[in-house]
């Protein structure tokens, strides 16, 4: 027997659902990564694999501009427009629906997206940051290292131009070996394990993404990151300044958003899921339900 079961939420241009265990119930709304992607993997997963089984409240999931099922609104896409879309979507959630939204939960571009919600628009609404660094820098400059170490092995004259390009490096030679990169650590196939340390939860998760064959949208990924590194305003993740209720979760295996100064560091706010890399809600997903539980119970 489901959990939850799904309800189509009417919007002109976004895809929104309601997955709901109990009418009454407040709801979460969770914004996925990316850019680019979209919430069929975690849609499909709530609804057939039990995913938030444990969790007390009822979810909202939505696919950003362009991306997934919501509609074309623009050929440009920027990050601002996505942090004034989460606006205007919540917004018609409680103006037109009239739901309680009891907490906003940002995995990874999402929290990005969060933080900068949060210093845009006054919201008391708590905040749930998972799988982030307290920089977009610091995945950039780790991502960057493990490619110019597959290039190493695989792609020597490209690496030794990258060795070239690195004396003195500015942001747009950040983002011109970026840009550059992409089609060769595609084909890295070892790239997805930095990525995952429960291989069970990665494999399932990639069946999925087969089975209901959403993909990524690569210009909306490609446009939005340039947006966010062509300007060093766009950087901070500064999730401690933030005056609302709080929490940040990071997995101890993801390489790319952390490393050992927030995994173990005692002057961390970040809570350290152990058995998690980059997605401990799914890798870990009845300890974080009982996390965020206590969060939001105390809120």
């Amino acid at each position: 027997m489901r959990h939850y079961f799904k309800q189509s939420l009417q919007h002109p241009n976004f895809y929104l659902v309601k997955l709901i265990k109990k009418e009454r119930m407040p709801y979460i709304l969770f914004i996925n990564g990316g850019p680019g992607l979209n919430c069929g993997t975690l849609e499909y997963m709530i609804e057939n694999n039990y995913l938030f089984n444990s969790f007390n409240y009822n979810i909202i999931l939505y696919d950003q501009r362009n991306c997934g099922r919501s509609r074309k609104l623009s050929d440009i896409v920027l990050h601002k427009d996505n942090v004034f879309d989460l606006q205007e979507i919540i917004l018609y959630l409680t103006s037109e629906y009239n739901i309680q939204i009891c907490s906003l939960v940002g995995h990874s571009y999402g929290a990005k997206l969060l933080f900068d919600y949060y210093k845009n628009f006054s919201s008391k609404i708590p905040g749930v940051f998972i799988s982030t660094a307290k920089s977009i820098l610091t995945p950039r400059l780790n991502n960057l290292m493990l490619d110019l170490n597959y290039l190493k092995k695989n792609y020597i004259d490209e690496y030794n131009n990258c060795l070239i390009e690195l004396k003195g490096l500015n942001l747009s030679k950040l983002w011109g070996i970026t840009e550059r990169l992409v089609p060769l650590f595609q084909t890295n196939k070892d790239r997805p394990f930095f990525y995952w340390a429960n291989l069970e939860s990665y494999q399932k998760t990639q069946d999925i993404k087969k089975l209901i064959n959403l993909p990524m949208n690569s210009d909306i990924f490609s446009c939005v990151r340039k947006d966010l590194y062509s300007d060093s305003s766009n950087f901070s993740v500064e999730i401690d300044k933030l005056t609302i209720p709080k929490l940040w979760i990071n997995g101890f295996h993801d390489y790319i958003m952390n490393g050992h100064e927030t995994a173990l560091c005692s002057n961390s706010n970040a809570t350290t899921f152990y058995q998690s890399s980059h997605y401990p809600h799914i890798e870990e997903n009845n300890y974080f339900c009982e996390v965020l539980n206590e969060f939001i119970i105390h809120q």
